[in-house]
């Protein structure tokens, strides 16, 4: 912290995190950021879930909803690695049975014979319930969400500061694996 800096207010110089009133501060703050997170992916969470039942009866998981609009993004078959990918998860076993149940709905269906050929395409059905639920998004959510970011370049700049938080928590838990206290 420079000596031009006032008490008790933030700089971005964290120098080597000595346990000062201005580092406790951060810390605070960082954790009340944390908590704010928890709450999004919360309130996400329920929208999508309110969201899908307000057009359907299908009473879908969040992990299958998620899969189901993965599957439809860019309307192109995806592979479970790739479907892993773009929903930024780990926990194969899951996906799998979301995908299964999917499949048996009738909102994806599976193509190639072999595991590793293996895609899934979303069905008639299973697009109808995607475009059903984004219409309701355009209803409902578009207008508030334009409230927080009034024009797409603010939107960009929002999704933009998401993706480096992300990297800054994969980088996170990177380092807690690979280096030893």
């Amino acid at each position: 912290m420079t000596s031009s800096t006032p008490p008790g207010e933030d700089t971005h110089d964290t120098g080597d995190l000595q346990d000062t009133g201005d580092t406790a501060l951060y810390e605070r703050r960082l954790a009340e950021f944390e908590y704010a997170i928890w709450h999004l992916g919360a309130a996400f969470t329920r929208w999508r879930r309110d969201c899908l039942d307000a057009v359907s009866e299908t009473n879908l998981t969040s992990t299958e909803a998620a899969i189901l609009h993965a599957v439809h993004m860019m309307g192109t078959s995806k592979g479970l690695m790739e479907i892993a990918r773009l929903l930024h998860r780990d926990d194969i076993a899951n996906l799998q049975y979301g995908l299964k149940k999917l499949t048996q709905l009738g909102l994806i269906e599976r193509q190639g014979r072999s595991r590793k050929a293996t895609v899934y395409a979303v069905t008639e059905a299973g697009g109808a319930l995607v475009e059903a639920y984004l219409a309701r998004r355009r209803e409902v959510l578009l207008r508030l969400f334009m409230q927080v970011a009034p024009t797409s370049a603010e939107l960009d700049n929002l999704i933009m500061q998401m993706h480096v938080m992300i990297g800054l928590y994969d980088q996170s838990s990177d380092l807690l694996l690979t280096r030893q206290p």
